[in-house]
């Protein structure tokens, strides 16, 4: 069941390189919000893209907030790659924060969606998983 919104963003995948076993490497950049405050994130993913169009999806990073949040997380994700280049994939972030107003993030998951078009922009939303 979801839960509150944590976040909403869009961004741009800034840098890819494809990797030696096949996997695409990707970093992206991200603003937003992130309960009430604004947000800036950026990860580094890596991207299993099957013969099928589907992706499999693992990424860390990190974010801070316009009120002094910080922390990393860490993503998994199942996806659907469409002809045109554009796509949509699903899944769960779990963080790592510092004690104070965010800790409570260490407790939990947070599913997430994540669309994207064909220039690499995307837009991203994560909920509480309850």
């Amino acid at each position: 069941m979801l839960g509150k919104e944590i976040y909403e963003g869009r961004g741009k995948v800034v840098g890819m390189r494809v990797l030696p076993n096949g996997k695409l490497e990707e970093t992206a950049m991200m603003q937003g919000t992130f309960l009430d405050e604004q947000l800036s994130a950026t990860w580094t993913s890596e991207d299993d893209i099957r013969p099928d169009g589907t992706m499999y999806v693992e990424a860390h990073g990190f974010f801070n907030t316009s009120g002094g949040g910080m922390g990393r997380f860490n993503i998994i994700g199942n996806g659907v790659l469409k002809p045109d280049g554009s796509g949509i994939a699903r899944g769960a972030v779990c963080y790592q924060c510092p004690p104070g107003k965010y800790a409570f993030l260490n407790s939990i998951a947070v599913v997430w969606e994540f669309e994207f078009d064909k220039e690499h922009n995307f837009h991203n939303k994560g909920w509480e998983w309850k």
